[in-house]
């Protein structure tokens, strides 16, 4: 089953509640987005939307990794927005790491170029003219959960990041991931006995090893 990552969900919560703050639709029970870099159209169910006041709506998803050993499956995504009139230069959304969102190295949201790519592409049209929004993502449970994964070591803490590249959740710990790191690794062999391999845990191990100056062509992807 395909599942998607984190920052389709925190989207898909953030349209909800912007749908509903601006009386686009009362209650939306699901929302569509566009996952962007050629993934296509999707739908997406919404747990709950409610309406805080005149200018705040708070809606909430659930995360689906698909078939993934996914520390993260069914955590609830919170997105709390609040419209305001537009300042002069002020971009149409402030987006924001609240409780649970990791931070880095130099203390700022471990919120990353996809995540914002697709809050931009989907929500800015919901927004009217002269207003601007600020959109708070919250995962109540990222703290705790943050404290199982290696997530420190790449110098993520206090919460989990909304990391990735695109949308679809690539299962890579189901067996036919296991095939296929199998391969790779005795393609890396073939090259050359004599010479290290480099094990990567997923994405952000491969990002590691890029930093540390690593020979990519040694990596096999686990």
């Amino acid at each position: 089953m395909t599942g998607y990552t984190l920052p389709v969900f925190a989207a898909a919560a953030a349209k909800a509640a912007i749908a509903h703050l601006f009386n686009l639709e009362a209650a939306p029970a699901e929302v569509q987005l566009d996952l962007l870099r050629g993934d296509g159209v999707v739908t997406l169910p919404v747990e709950s939307v409610a309406r805080l006041d005149e200018n705040t709506a708070l809606a909430v998803t659930l995360s689906e990794p698909g078939n993934n050993l996914d520390l993260t499956r069914d955590t609830p995504i919170w997105a709390w927005v609040h419209g305001r009139s537009q300042g002069n230069n002020e971009e149409k959304i402030t987006l924001e790491g609240g409780e649970g969102i990791g931070r880095n190295s130099e203390g700022e949201a471990a919120i990353y170029r996809y995540a914002r790519e697709l809050m931009d592409a989907n929500l800015v049209d919901l927004i009217p003219e002269g207003r601007s929004l600020t959109v708070r993502i919250v995962l109540p449970e990222g703290r705790r959960l943050a404290t199982r994964p290696s997530n420190a070591a790449f110098g993520i803490v206090e919460g989990l990041s909304l990391l990735g590249t695109g949308g679809i959740s690539v299962p890579n710990t189901a067996m036919d991931k296991l095939e296929e790191a199998k391969l790779a690794l005795r393609q890396v062999l073939e090259k050359d006995l004599t010479l290290p391999v480099v094990f990567c845990l997923g994405a952000n191990g491969q990002r590691v090893a890029a930093d540390l100056g690593l020979d990519l062509d040694r990596v096999v992807l686990v």
